[in-house]
């Protein structure tokens, strides 16, 4: 098995840049897999293909598969197997000079790129060499080797440019009052995203205490419905199966549950108590009304009008 690393995103090759594996889009080189001769063009520089493409960890790496029917691919191969040729080399599409990406140590990651070829080379540059090219309406064209430290200078003053005069903003005055900073001058964008986070939590924390009110009157509204439906399933007025029917319309519309249960006759409505001394203690005081449950004052007030109205004289 002649298995090759293609990439080791833990080397700096000899330009000053890693090429991270996560940033690799291998869609065309799995579906064309060429093997080349030193980044040779044309059909004469294909000598074989690359089979088991994977990600091992830090390594990109793949199986050099020779087409011996070539005299040259079948003469790289002898080399390759009794040990004289060990490098390959990646042949990558940038896509933009912003994907190459300051590191901390001094050096730079090259975070998205596109894998185009790969070749067998004699002096990789480290343990994995590089070519870059770029594609253009006219086709595909190699980037020379001398050009890669402008890129990266380019890249490098890209970078400061943005942090120096594109990170400022100026915003509207309504702007500034809703993120609390002041009108008319320009603002740091992280002085902006502060605000806008700021904004953001307020507003969650508003849109949480409205929730619970709401929740807090919903259930409110569902006990004082379901206080009402049993006072009337009590005092004969409706059949308990018909419980869920009424809490359903109270919760749609109070008044005319109300409305409809007070209308209804039963045989043992709070009406006929206290107009009969067998039944519960007559409603002489406010004393008696507190005593009550609340559907029970609800259905007083409703079916005794007259003795609802004289105690609140």
């Amino acid at each position: 098995m002649n298995k090759f690393v293609l990439n080791d995103e833990s080397k700096i090759n000899q330009y000053g840049f890693r090429v991270l594996n996560a940033g690799l889009d291998l869609d065309r080189f799995k579906s064309n897999p060429v093997l080349l001769d030193s980044h040779g063009y044309g059909t004469r520089a294909v000598i074989g293909r690359w089979e088991n493409i994977q990600i091992e960890g830090s390594l990109l790496t793949a199986d050099a598969v020779f087409d011996e029917s070539d005299p040259v691919a079948k003469t790289i191969a002898d080399k390759v197997k009794n040990g004289f040729l060990k490098g390959a080399s990646l042949g990558l599409n940038p896509y933009s000079m912003d994907n190459f990406k300051s590191a901390p140590d001094g050096n730079y990651d090259l975070t998205k790129c596109e894998v185009l070829e790969a070749s067998i080379v004699s002096i990789p540059n480290n343990a994995n060499a590089i070519k870059l090219y770029a594609t253009t309406q006219e086709g595909m064209q190699e980037i020379k080797d001398s050009e890669v430290p402008t890129i990266l200078l380019m890249a490098k003053e890209i970078t400061n440019h943005k942090s120096e005069t594109m990170n400022k903003f100026k915003l509207s005055a309504l702007a500034c009052l809703a993120i609390a900073l002041s009108a008319d001058q320009e603002h740091d964008a992280d002085a902006i995203n502060s605000g806008i986070l700021k904004l953001k939590a307020d507003l969650d924390e508003a849109t949480q205490k409205i929730n619970g009110f709401e929740a807090l009157e919903a259930d409110k509204k569902a006990k004082l419905g379901a206080e009402l439906v049993d006072a009337a399933i009590k005092a004969g007025k409706i059949e308990a199966p018909e419980r869920e029917t009424y809490i359903q319309l109270h919760a749609s519309n109070p008044d005319l549950a109300k409305s409809v249960l007070s209308k209804l006759q039963g045989k043992g409505s709070l009406a006929g108590q206290i107009n009969n001394p067998a039944g519960n203690p007559e409603i002489k005081s406010m004393d008696d009304f507190e005593k009550l449950t609340l559907s029970a004052q609800l259905e007083f007030r409703e079916t005794q009008p007259d003795a609802y109205k004289s105690l609140f004289k």
